[in-house]
């Protein structure tokens, strides 16, 4: 059968030590004790040790043993001490090392699981609910950088402000899950549809905005045309079969000139005003 050596560390090989000498003196003891007795048992032509027939000498030297054998126990007894308190600090420092090593990790969870939130809290604070676009407050600040930029390069930009058109007859007809859908489908359509510059937004209920950057007015309604294309050639509007629902939109698209973001949005919103009293489903430009 294998055996297992069991580690032993120096100072528990001292201490051992330190017993077997201490069981020497006490048998050195004992049997130095014992020679007189054993002395006096002995014929008289059997050679006695000179300190056995001198009872002073034999004395003194037990003493002397004696003292050995109390210092000897004494520095044991400190030993035992402290490797007692050394086995003590080292298992205080491996505790702490432990708990220190659980506060790290507990820190950097906690720290991961705050940014984790925070990139969600941005998000939520920067995306509509409904459709995954941009919402209102991440326009204003992407409008307001977009200008900057255009200004600053000397580049050409333009915005589309667009409202779906017969949105609440489509929520009455089948019902605001419908319409809802029908808001997720313009937007998923907008993504599919626009550079990876240009940025579409959703503003509120059913208006949405699109950036057009390095574009002028004249492409701005281009593109405005060729949306309308794709949202007569899409069948499956709120998930019905093909043809139950026709969505269409009207927008107002501007060009940047030296106005300011909310000049900007407002001549845009008039200029959607007019395709709506024009009848609908078609792009004013201003």
């Amino acid at each position: 059968m294998a055996t297992t050596a069991i580690p032993v560390s120096p100072t528990s090989l001292a201490v051992a030590d330190g017993l077997a000498l201490t069981k020497a003196w006490v048998f050195a003891v004992c049997s130095l004790v014992a020679v007189p007795a054993v002395a006096q048992t002995m014929a008289p032509t059997t050679a006695i040790p000179a300190v056995a027939r001198t009872p002073g000498v034999f004395g003194a030297v037990c003493g002397v043993l004696l003292i050995a054998l109390a210092v000897c126990g004494y520095r044991l007894q400190r030993q035992r001490v402290r490797l007692r308190t050394l086995q003590r600090q080292v298992q205080q420092a491996v505790h702490s090392t432990l708990q220190l090593q659980l506060v790290e990790q507990e820190k950097a969870e906690l720290e991961q699981r705050l940014r984790e939130q925070a990139d969600v809290f941005a998000q939520l604070a920067h995306e509509d609910d409904l459709s995954g676009l941009p919402n209102r407050r991440a326009f204003d600040d992407a409008l307001l950088r977009e200008m900057a930029s255009a200004r600053r390069e000397g580049r050409q930009l333009s915005l589309v402000v667009m409202s779906i058109d017969h949105l609440e007859q489509i929520n009455d007809t089948w019902s605001q899950a419908v319409g809802d859908l029908v808001l997720c489908e313009v937007a998923e359509l907008l993504r599919r549809s626009l550079r990876a510059s240009d940025m579409a937004a959703r503003l509120g209920n059913r208006e949405f905005a699109v950036l057009l950057t390095s574009t002028a007015l004249a492409e701005a309604e281009r593109v405005c045309q060729r949306l309308q294309r794709l949202f007569g050639q899409y069948r499956e509007w709120g998930g019905r079969s093909e043809g139950d629902i026709a969505v269409t939109f009207s927008a107002g698209a501007v060009q940047l000139g030296d106005d300011q973001a909310p000049v900007l949005y407002q001549r845009a919103k008039r200029a959607l005003a007019q395709a709506q009293q024009a009848g609908q489903a078609r792009t004013c430009v201003a």
